[in-house]
């Protein structure tokens, strides 16, 4: 295993919208192994639950006086938004699901922002969305083998 492809796995799980579900392709197709790819993958995701709850707190009133940020933040809450009924009434259950069923706009990224505007406490949250995280890369790795194998 080379460090500088670990890394590069490690980041693109990270970032958004790619997260887990680009992280653990990449990881494979550079060679690593199942768990390998996997626990890279998920490193990379759940490093970035902190780091959202942070600059949520601190920066939430700093986004809402910058236009390009407040649109960006607008657009982001409107559409966790939709689905306040669920959160509402599922609460954890639901922020689980989210972000364990591998779909666009569905990871932690996202469900750290609906934790945020749903004040679901941190300590909680992070907890429930890296088990989704876990959960979404198990899914995301059975994908990945069978397409594959498939091929």
């Amino acid at each position: 295993m080379e460090i500088l492809d670990m890394l590069k796995v490690i980041i693109f799980s990270a970032l958004p919208v790619i997260e887990i579900r680009g992280g653990i392709p990449l990881g494979l197709s550079l060679g690593f192994n199942s768990w390998q790819a996997y626990s890279l993958s998920a490193l990379g995701n759940i490093l970035v639950i902190f780091p959202i709850f942070i600059i949520l707190n601190w920066l939430g009133e700093f986004f809402k006086k910058v236009p390009v940020l407040n649109t960006i933040f607008n657009n982001s809450t409107e559409r966790v938004l939709k689905r306040k009924d669920q959160y509402v009434k599922y609460g954890k259950y639901v922020l689980y699901l989210f972000v364990a069923i591998p779909l666009p706009t569905t990871g932690a990224w996202t469900a750290s922002l609906a934790a945020y505007i749903f004040k679901i406490p941190f300590r909680d949250s992070f907890w429930i969305i890296s088990l989704g995280v876990l959960t979404s890369g198990i899914i995301i790795l059975i994908i990945s083998h069978t397409t594959l194998s498939f091929f």
